[in-house]
C-alpha cells in the first residue's frame, strides 16, 4: 500500500514535522519498492525525476527544495496503479504553531482517480521497479498515452503553480461547454491568458486544437449527431439523411432569414441542433 502522500501539499512549509515524516515515509517505500540499495531518482523540483541520488541527497532535497506538487502517483519509484492508497479524507487540514492552515484541492486528487480508471491494465511494472528499466522498454501506444497524460498532471501550469497543466485545462474546457462558447472565443481566451495574464512560460496550450488533442487521450471525445430542434429524434443511422423531422416535420437546418437557402459553413449545411455523444 502507498503511504499517505497528503504531506506532499505542505511544501511550502517544509519544516512542519508532518512534511518530515511524509519525506522519510516516501524514502522508505521508494528504495524498498525499486529494490534499489544507492540511488533512486530525485523528484526535487529542479531534479524532476530525472537525476539518481542517494538517501542522504534526496532526504536533503526534499527537506530542503522540496518535492514536485504534483508527483502524486510515484510511478518512477514503484508505485502501481492496482495498488491501493492509504486511507484519507478527500478534504483535510494541517494546522500549523502559527496558526497557519492549509487545504488540499480535491480536483488534482479526481484527475489522478480518472487516469487509473481509464488505464487500469497499467501497472507501472513488477513489484520492484525501477525507473530506468521503465524508460529502456519501449512502452506500447496505451502506456504512451497514459505517460504523456502523468507527465501533463505533473507538469504545473507555470513555475511555483499549485495547479497543474492538465487540472486547468479541464477547468478551463468545463467552463466553455458550460457557456456553450464557440472555438474560436476559447482560443482568443487561452493566448489572452498565456499572453497577459499569466507568467512566462505558462505551460498552456495556445489553441482549442492543440487542448482538444490532450483531452482526447482523456477518452472525453465525443461524436456530433443532429438532433431536431423540437427533441423528436436523432438523424442518426437509417435516419442519417434526412432534411426534416419526420416527427414533427421540422427543418433539420438553420435557414439564411435574408435570402430563404440553408445557411452554409465552409460548404456544409448547418443544424439546428446537435447531441454530443461522449465515447
Amino acid at each position: 500500500m502507498a503511504p499517505n502522500k497528503q504531506w506532499t501539499q505542505l511544501v511550502d512549509h517544509r519544516l512542519d514535522e508532518t512534511y518530515l515524516v511524509g519525506v522519510q515515509k516516501f524514502l522508505d517505500y521508494a528504495f524498498e519498492r525499486t529494490g534499489e540499495q544507492y540511488e533512486i531518482r530525485c523528484p526535487y523540483v529542479k531534479c524532476y525525476n530525472t537525476i539518481l541520488g542517494t538517501h542522504k541527497t534526496v532526504e536533503t532535497h526534499l527537506q530542503v527544495y522540496g518535492i514536485i506538487k504534483n508527483y502524486t502517483f510515484w510511478y518512477h519509484h514503484g508505485e502501481r496503479l492496482c495498488e491501493p492508497l492509504s486511507e484519507s479524507k478527500s478534504k483535510f487540514e494541517f494546522a500549523f504553531g502559527d496558526g497557519v492552515q492549509v487545504e488540499e484541492c480535491e480536483s488534482d486528487d479526481e484527475v489522478q482517480e480518472l487516469l487509473r480508471d481509464l488505464y487500469p491494465n497499467l501497472d507501472g511494472g513488477t513489484t520492484h521497479v525501477d525507473g530506468d528499466d521503465l524508460l529502456k522498454e519501449e512502452p506500447n501506444v496505451e502506456a504512451k498515452r497514459f505517460y504523456n497524460l502523468l507527465k501533463d498532471f505533473e507538469q504545473p501550469l507555470y513555475q511555483n503553480s499549485k495547479a497543474s497543466k492538465l487540472s486547468s485545462l479541464i477547468k478551463l474546457l468545463h467552463i466553455k461547454s458550460i457557456g456553450c462558447w464557440s472555438n474560436a472565443s476559447f482560443t482568443m481566451l487561452l493566448k489572452m491568458l498565456k499572453e497577459e495574464l499569466l507568467p512566462d512560460g505558462t505551460n498552456l496550450p495556445n489553441s482549442y486544437y492543440k487542448a482538444k488533442k490532450i483531452i482526447k487521450e482523456l477518452g472525453l471525445s465525443y461524436n456530433k449527431i443532429d438532433a431536431c430542434t423540437n427533441d423528436c429524434m436523432l438523424y442518426w443511422k437509417e435516419d442519417s439523411q434526412l432534411d426534416s423531422c419526420k416527427v414533427c416535420g421540422a427543418s433539420r437546418w438553420k435557414i439564411d432569414i435574408h435570402c430563404g437557402k440553408t445557411r452554409n459553413k465552409k460548404g456544409k449545411r448547418i443544424a439546428l441542433k446537435n447531441l454530443r455523444y461522449f465515447r
